[in-house]
């Protein structure tokens, strides 16, 4: 292979990163997208681990004791 052909299958990867597109929308929009999504879901799930359910415990265990006589 000539340099020219080396310089330009080296230039494909770049290329073709920069030109991806998912229904119309380029792709560090999509990774910034993806990032809310898991950012939210991340504060999502440490709220239910560490305020919901912990209450719900507490709730559980303070029914059960004002059943029993």
């Amino acid at each position: 292979m000539n340099d020219n052909h080396m310089e330009t299958v080296k230039s494909m990867p770049p290329i073709t990163i920069s030109a991806i597109t998912l229904l119309g929308v380029p792709l560090n929009e999509w990774v910034f997208i993806l990032t809310i999504i898991y950012t939210s879901l991340q504060i999502t799930f440490f709220v239910r681990d560490k305020v919901v359910k912990p209450w719900l415990h507490r709730r559980a265990n303070a029914h059960k004791g004002k059943a029993q006589p």
